[in-house]
C-alpha cells in the first residue's frame, strides 16, 4: 500500500512539473539553457582522437534527377557504385560498430529502387539507434513506398526514423533553385502525403532550405507559408562541398561572396529571435555572428571532427562531410587502418585546423564551453535590452 501511495506521489509530483515548465517561459528558458550547456566539451577537438566514429553521412548514390544551383551532383558520373551486397561488405568492416546514427542523402536517393534493401543492412550494424534520410521530394511514389518500408524495418529494430525534405522556397522560387519547372507542386504532393499519414512514414518529419542567391529575397514568403501550414523547416546556408563540386559553382549560388550577405544575415537574425527552442536560437545566432563578425568564427560544435565518417556509394571514405579529400576506399582497404593510419590522421589534423574554424555549415555536434557562454551571454544582453527599451517606451522616457 505504501509502495502505491510512493508511486502515485511521485507520479503526481512528475506531472505537476512538467505543467509547470509548459506555463513558465522562465523555466523553460532557465531548463533550455542548462540543458544546452550540458552538451559542450572543454577541450578543442584537435583531430588526434582515435575514436570510431559515432555517426555516417551516407550519399548512397551520386545519381540526380533535379538540377539545383549549389551543386554539380547532378552532373556527376554514377557508374559503378556499390551493390546491396557489397554495400553489406561495407558496413561489416569494425569500424563501424559503435556507429549510433546514419544519415542517407546523395545525389537523390529515392533514385535508388532497392533503398529499403541497403537501410536493412544498416539496420544490422551492432551499435544503430537512429536512421535519417534527406530528399528532393520529387519522385513521390517511388520515395513513398521506400520509406514506408524502411519505417517497418525500423519500428522492428527499434530504431528512430526521421525524414526530410528539401524545400528552398515557395513556388516559383524553389523551381528555380532546383533547375526545375514544376519541382514546387511535386515535392509538395509528397510532404501533403508525409503530413497526412506520418505515422506510416516516419517517427520524425521536417523541411531544410539551403539559403543561396535565388532565394535570398523570398525567404520571407516561404517561412510564411510553412509556419501557416504549422511544418517544420530548417535552414542552412549554400557553402562549398568539395564532394558534389560545390566549390565549382559558387559565384552562381554563394551568399557569402555576394552582396546578398547582408540579407541573408538579416535573416538568420530574424530566425534567432522568432525561434523558440534555445539550441535553435544558439544555430542560427551563430549563423547571424558568422556572417557578420569581422573575423569568421565558428560557434557551432561538429560531429566530423573527431565522431563522424563520411562513406560514398562506392565505399570511398571521408573524414570531413565537406571538405575532405577521400582518404582511402573499402574496396581496396581495411576502414580500421584507412581511417586511424598515422598520415590520415595527420590530415585530419590540417583539415581542422585550416577549415573548420572558418565553415559555417550546420552539422551538430558538441560546442566548447566557451563558444556556448558566449552566445547565452549575448542572448540575455539583447533580451534585457529589449527589456529595458519597453519599459522605457512605456513610461515615456523615449
Amino acid at each position: 500500500m505504501l509502495n502505491r501511495l510512493e508511486k502515485v506521489s511521485v507520479s503526481s509530483m512528475k506531472e505537476a512539473i512538467i505543467a509547470a515548465l509548459k506555463k513558465s517561459k522562465t523555466m523553460r528558458s532557465v531548463l533550455s539553457s542548462v540543458l544546452l550547456v550540458k552538451n559542450f566539451t572543454l577541450t578543442c577537438q584537435t583531430g588526434r582522437s582515435r575514436r570510431k566514429p559515432k555517426v555516417i553521412q551516407l550519399p548512397i548514390t551520386y545519381k540526380c534527377n533535379s538540377r539545383c544551383v549549389m551543386c554539380n551532383v547532378w552532373k556527376m558520373d554514377y557508374s559503378n557504385e556499390a551493390s546491396v551486397g557489397e554495400f553489406s561488405k561495407f558496413l561489416s568492416d569494425p569500424l563501424f560498430d559503435q556507429v549510433a546514427s546514419v544519415g542517407i542523402n546523395g545525389g537523390e536517393p529515392s533514385l535508388i529502387r532497392s533503398l529499403p534493401d541497403y537501410a536493412s543492412e544498416i539496420l544490422k550494424l551492432p551499435s544503430i539507434k537512429s536512421l535519417n534520410i534527406i530528399s528532393h521530394g520529387f519522385n513521390k511514389k517511388l520515395l513513398l513506398k521506400s520509406i514506408e518500408d524502411i519505417y517497418a524495418s525500423c519500428r522492428a529494430k527499434g530504431v528512430r526514423f526521421h525524414v526530410s525534405i528539401s524545400l528552398d522556397g515557395y513556388g516559383e522560387t524553389h523551381d528555380r533553385v532546383r533547375g526545375i519547372k514544376g519541382a514546387f507542386s511535386r515535392t509538395m504532393g509528397t510532404i501533403d502525403e508525409i503530413v497526412a499519414n506520418r505515422s506510416k512514414y516516419c517517427d520524425s518529419f521536417d523541411l531544410g532550405c539551403t539559403v543561396v542567391n535565388q532565394n535570398i529575397d523570398h525567404l520571407t514568403t516561404l517561412d510564411n507559408y510553412v509556419r501557416e501550414r504549422e511544418l517544420k523547416i530548417k535552414y542552412r546556408l549554400g557553402i562549398d562541398n568539395k564532394r558534389i563540386e560545390s566549390d565549382q559553382v559558387r559565384d552562381q549560388y554563394s551568399v557569402i561572396y555576394s552582396p546578398n550577405v547582408q540579407s541573408a544575415s538579416e535573416f538568420f537574425h530574424w530566425q534567432y529571435s522568432s525561434a523558440k527552442n534555445l539550441g535553435d536560437k544558439f544555430k542560427y545566432f551563430s549563423l547571424f555572428f558568422w556572417l557578420t563578425a569581422s573575423k569568421r568564427k565558428r560557434l557551432l560544435g561538429c560531429m566530423w571532427k573527431e565522431d563522424g565518417v563520411t562513406l560514398d556509394s562506392r565505399g570511398n571514405l571521408y573524414y570531413c562531410a565537406v571538405a575532405s579529400k577521400a582518404i582511402g576506399s573499402l574496396r581496396s582497404g581495411n576502414g580500421q587502418e584507412i581511417f586511424f593510419s598515422d598520415a590520415n590522421i595527420q590530415y585530419r589534423q590540417e583539415l581542422i585546423r585550416e577549415n573548420c574554424s572558418s565553415c559555417i555549415h550546420d552539422y551538430g555536434g558538441k560546442a566548447q564551453l566557451v563558444d556556448v557562454v558566449y552566445f547565452i551571454h549575448q542572448h540575455v544582453k539583447r533580451a534585457l535590452a529589449m527589456r529595458w527599451y519597453r519599459m522605457r517606451l512605456s513610461i515615456g522616457w523615449i
